[in-house]
């Protein structure tokens, strides 16, 4: 059975100012892929995920999820594209890597509100689905307690299950450890590996190489705003065929000799 695309992007273009840090980005990412994006601070990254859903505006390219796209003109989103990018969200699950849980809600009421406020799915059934996804988490007896009574490893999986509450397509992670104490990188990490075991679609912004290698069925590495190389971990990871790629993984693994 032939997968189909989840996510499309082509000849995606942005700029801060003077700096241009994406410059001409083709990716494609097919159901069930799990791609992770590394390179140095300042490749283009987690400015990348982020035109995704349009959370940053490209100045160019084209975006879709599915069987909706967006061309936007000069960074900016006509109405009618503002539309079709609120729907293309609605297919996307987004975990930052500052958790943005709401402070004044509970972990459950976290969890609900979008499948209840956006989705208009029932209540009753939005609370079952979310205390199956609490209990995957290893959260399900925190459902009553504040975001600020958590640890920041339970709050990064409390975000995990409130982006898979709204039955998203494809999950976008924004370095989602990088914000974690040393000892609370692991139970995260766990979480999104069960998640790749059970085919989700995922794109994986992370400076965890041991676990991009692990994990992933596709490595993309950025280098000044561009894919320098994208292949298989092994490929990338065993025999780069750049020499800024090897010296960006042999940097990383000597520092955590």
């Amino acid at each position: 059975m032939t997968r189909q695309p989840a996510i499309s992007i082509s000849g995606l273009r942005k700029r801060f100012g003077e700096n241009e840090v994406l410059r001409g980005i083709d990716l494609t990412a097919n159901d069930g892929d799990v791609i992770s994006l590394i390179g140095a601070s300042g490749s283009g990254k987690s400015t990348l995920l982020r035109c995704i859903p349009m959370l940053e505006v490209p100045d160019a390219g084209t975006v879709s999820v599915g069987a909706d796209s967006v061309t936007p003109e000069a960074g900016a989103l006509s109405r009618a594209q503002e539309r079709v990018a609120r729907r293309m969200r609605g297919h996307l699950g987004f975990v930052f890597q500052s958790f943005n849980l709401w402070p004044h809600r509970t972990v459950l009421q976290n969890v609900i509100e979008a499948p209840i406020h956006v989705q208009k799915r029932p209540k009753a059934e939005c609370v079952d689905e979310a205390m199956s996804l609490l209990e995957r988490v290893g959260l399900a007896e925190k459902r009553n307690e504040w975001p600020a009574h958590l640890s920041g490893g339970q709050q990064q999986r409390v975000a995990i299950a409130r982006a898979l509450a709204q039955r998203p397509r494809a999950m976008l992670f924004d370095e989602p450890t990088s914000a974690l104490d040393p000892e609370l990188v692991g139970e995260v990490l766990k979480v999104i590996r069960n998640l790749a075991e059970e085919g989700r679609t995922m794109l994986i912004v992370t400076h965890e190489m041991g676990f991009a290698r692990e994990v992933s069925s596709r490595t993309i590495f950025l280098d000044k705003g561009l894919i320098a190389e994208d292949g298989t971990p092994e490929e990338i990871f065993s025999h780069p065929r750049s020499e800024r790629c090897r010296a960006f993984i042999s940097s990383h693994f000597d520092r955590n000799r």
